[in-house]
């Protein structure tokens, strides 16, 4: 059921990404225009970034519908592949940045013209952005627990801490007539969207490569998943299937029991919850599932 709660919500992390979505357009224009790396960096990281905040705004849409069909292994495959494929893009992205400042010859003079004043503007406009954002997503965080929402107002939070060193960056570099000074500020600008767009990336690795890298359980722990199994054998009349993987720490266990057709419902739900209590409890941290089905 939709509640206002979710709602609000929904309309936090939509409005997370829609602001920026507008921004991106005349940000990526005026870095070409003015040739600002630091621009041109937090503009990369922030397309990227976007992708991320419309996938999570889809996924809570899902949850809060109930429609997680897809979703009955964690997360989904295709979330994490895409989140991953970002992070390794965000790396890329900063690679780029640097060899692009590298190989960057400093120009002896500095003319401050319109672009210059626009960039700033752009830049403060960005900064005002995700600062006014951070309290809608505050406020959705508090009407209930929710990691996508919570997600999303960490990065807000680290967002807006670059955006105002990058805000004072790109003003130094884009108005003062010294050029000393323009490229300092120009490589402590894409020092702080390295460090941003890294720690982002790191997020993201770090959250999606538990649920890719699924694997068969160790030995010891397929052992004791027979033992319990061997244990309540004379309640059960045949074992149909035993499928079980580890995704990060969590461990899950689906077993498929055969029953006789005319052992009564109540009798099945007892067996199979002793069953789940045994096998959770030889195995700390598991979930543990049985359908239970008609034996041959």
């Amino acid at each position: 059921m939709l509640t206002p709660e979710k709602l609000q919500r929904e309309r936090a992390v939509f409005s997370a990404f829609i602001y920026d979505l507008l921004l991106v357009g005349p940000y990526l224009w005026i870095a070409i225009e003015v040739g600002s790396l630091t621009i041109l960096g937090e503009v990369m990281r922030g397309m990227l970034m976007i992708t991320v905040t419309i996938l999570s705004w889809m996924t809570l849409r899902k949850i809060h519908r109930g429609q997680t069909g897809d979703y009955d292994f964690g997360m989904g495959k295709v979330e994490q592949i895409l989140s991953l494929s970002v992070a390794v893009m965000l790396t890329a992205s900063v690679v780029y940045i640097w060899v692009r400042l590298l190989n960057s010859s400093p120009a002896e003079t500095q003319e401050v013209d319109a672009m210059s004043y626009v960039a700033v503007g752009l830049a403060f406009a960005n900064l005002s952005v995700n600062l006014a954002l951070l309290h809608p997503l505050y406020q959705a965080m508090k009407t209930g627990k929710s990691v996508l929402v919570t997600a999303q107002f960490r990065a807000k939070i680290a967002k807006s801490i670059g955006s105002l060193v990058v805000t004072l960056c790109v003003a130094l570099n884009q108005l003062t007539s010294s050029m000393a000074l323009a490229l300092w500020a120009e490589r402590v600008g894409v020092l702080i969207v390295t460090l941003v767009t890294l720690h982002a990336a790191y997020e993201l690795i770090k959250s999606s490569l538990p649920d890719l890298l699924d694997r068969t359980l160790p030995e010891e722990l397929q052992v004791k998943i027979n033992q319990v199994l061997a244990r309540n054998y004379s309640n059960y009349d045949a074992l149909k299937w035993c499928q079980s993987r580890q995704s990060g720490s969590s461990i899950e266990v689906h077993l498929g029991l055969g029953f006789a057709g005319d052992l009564a419902f109540a009798d099945v739900a007892r067996i199979t919850k002793a069953l789940v209590t045994d096998m959770e409890a030889a195995i700390p941290g598991s979930r543990v599932t049985v359908t239970p089905v008609m034996a041959d």
